[in-house]
């Protein structure tokens, strides 16, 4: 028993001791979380701050302050909102965690918001009134030994009634693990379901099993992200009996980017999507319409580039929202200024996009194709696909003008060209041009198509001045014609 009883006593001084002493890192490591968390939210205009840390032998408690960095949002959000936004946290230290069951581990965070709590008192009467009551989002993480967290966020079920509408969201569900170091991880976003409808009536939309998944393999700059990002919706349901043409709608949607690293300084880029229609009543001319997938496809980007046009376009994001919130809050007389405002920004960041391609442009690697691909329900299938390569040696820079001028006058030395189409005889109808299969027709009399029993199809490339449409060599007839139009 004595044996026990050392035992047992030692075991409990050394839990306490690493207690100690992991309790004592756990502000440090929150710190240096926080302040990584800022140079990548710095894009997004938010900061956050760690304020009124308290620490005890077994938890600690901190509260985190999320700030906007931008005047202009502050001024609209804080009509109605309580800012800086506050939330508090329960921090349990370990090696072994008791509460919420038996864990091991650096700590473990809790939280519990109730969002009416991030509102000033009349929105949040506002606020309360609509969802009966409040929204409780809780949230618990555990830091491992290896810096490695994993999270978990729920909300509860809400319920909105409205203008004679009802809205309804079964629980928000946020789970996954990241590296607090890299950032590096994967996450989910899940909700079961989704319902608007109208009141005494079966218009409404309904929306079943949503789903975001990520996976973050790298952070660039803080801005480019590696990795996949997925989003799908096993069913949509639309309703609408005012709508004679079309009164029913039912299908899934799904989509995945991907930013990969193909080399140090190259990446390759792409988007997937698809829409597969079940019961959905559509129109006569569409009836026999079962899926639709597109791709978007970018190979051999060069990394820089592409994080200095992501970074452009989310600069002139923020200028142009900027802009447009000064407009709606003048008078007619002051809007003309405004407006020139907007005209000298879109040029100016249409120049900086096309500067950015000198990063962005890899000589004889980049492309970038696109892809369609259409299936009825008779298991009939028509297919498109353009791939266009970047073959030249241009410097992007000097005045936008003679730059589009010189790009125009060069435009055969820089591209490369790729292209497949098969268009089923039957898909004819789906296509949005009246006078479409007429232009067809010229087409096959005049070589550039070839007609089989079932399609018609277009398969051609352009390389190296060569010009090659269906086995047919054009260089030497028509590509002088088409340099010809394309330089002026």
């Amino acid at each position: 028993m004595k044996k026990f009883l050392l035992i047992l006593t030692s075991t409990i001084a050394l839990w306490a001791f690493l207690t100690f002493i992991i309790g004592n890192q756990t502000q440090e490591e929150l710190q240096n979380y926080i302040n990584k968390s800022n140079k990548l939210y710095a894009n997004n205009g938010i900061q956050l701050k760690l304020k009124n840390y308290k620490k005890s032998f077994f938890n600690s408690t901190a509260e985190i302050e999320i700030n906007f960095l931008d005047p202009k949002i502050v001024k609209v959000l804080k009509k109605e909102y309580a800012l800086p936004l506050k939330m508090n946290y329960i921090i349990e230290h370990g090696p072994l965690f008791f509460q919420n069951g038996l864990g091991v581990g650096l700590s473990k965070i809790h939280n519990e918001l109730l969002l009416s709590s991030l509102f000033k008192e009349d929105a949040k009467k506002e606020f309360l009134s609509l969802v009966k009551g409040d929204i409780n989002l809780k949230t618990e993480m555990a830091l491992s030994f290896s810096k490695k967290l994993n999270y978990k966020i729920e909300s509860d079920e809400v319920t909105v009634k409205k203008d004679k509408k009802t809205l309804h969201i079964s629980p928000l569900i946020v789970e996954g693990a990241s590296d607090i170091e890299t950032f590096k991880g994967d996450g989910t976003i899940k909700v079961a379901k989704l319902e608007l409808k109208e009141d005494n009536s079966n218009n409404g939309i309904e929306l079943t099993n949503l789903l975001v998944d990520m996976k973050i393999d790298e952070i660039f700059k803080e801005s480019l992200l590696f990795g996949d990002f997925k989003f799908s919706v096993e069913k949509m349901i639309v309703k609408d009996e005012m709508n004679q043409n079309l009164k029913d709608i039912n299908i899934a949607l799904d989509g995945t980017m991907s930013n990969k690293r193909v080399s140090k300084d190259t990446m390759n880029s792409s988007f997937t999507g698809a829409i597969n229609l079940a019961n959905t009543q559509l129109p006569k001319e569409f009836k026999e319409l079962e899926s639709v997938n597109i791709s978007m496809k970018m190979k051999e980007l060069g990394v820089e580039g592409m994080s200095e046009f992501q970074q452009i376009a989310q600069d002139m994001q923020k200028e142009q929202n900027n802009l447009i919130h000064k407009l709606q809050t003048q008078k007619p007389e002051e809007m003309k200024a405004t407006f020139k405002e907007l005209e000298n920004l879109e040029e100016k960041v249409v120049t900086k996009l096309i500067y950015s391609l000198n990063k962005l442009l890899v000589k004889d690697k980049t492309t970038i194709s696109y892809g369609i691909n259409i299936n009825t329900k008779d298991k009939q299938t028509s297919e498109a696909f353009l791939e266009i390569g970047y073959a030249g040696d241009i410097e992007f820079k000097g005045k936008i003008e003679e730059l589009i001028r010189k790009m125009k006058a060069q435009l055969f030395s820089l591209i490369n060209l790729k292209v497949n189409i098969s268009l089923n005889k039957k898909h004819l109808p789906l296509l949005p041009i009246p006078m479409l299969k007429q232009q067809i027709q010229m087409g096959v009399a005049q070589g550039f198509v070839k007609e089989n029993n079932s399609s018609y199809i277009l398969d051609g490339y352009y390389k190296n001045r060569e010009l090659m449409v269906n086995d047919n060599n054009l260089t030497s007839t028509v590509l002088p014609l088409l340099m010809m139009l394309t330089a002026h």
